[in-house]
């Protein structure tokens, strides 16, 4: 599989959400690369998963993202 690099807006992310973020992100097969910057509010991710794949785990954790 080829490895995509994206990125997410997280509205309103906080430090604590951001570890659930990725905590989960880490657990899931096919996510390589996590980086979670709260002060601009944005996640970048490196996953052999579509974005749609990702987004819906960041989703999963309650958090809003797009």
């Amino acid at each position: 599989m080829v490895m995509s690099s994206y990125t997410f807006t997280l509205p309103n992310v906080t430090h604590e959400s951001a570890s659930a973020i990725e905590s989960t992100l880490r657990g899931v097969n096919g996510v390589d690369y996590v980086d979670i910057d709260v002060p601009s509010e944005s996640a970048t991710v490196n996953s052999d998963l579509t974005y749609n794949e990702v987004l819906e785990a960041i989703r999963n954790t309650g958090v809003a993202a797009s």
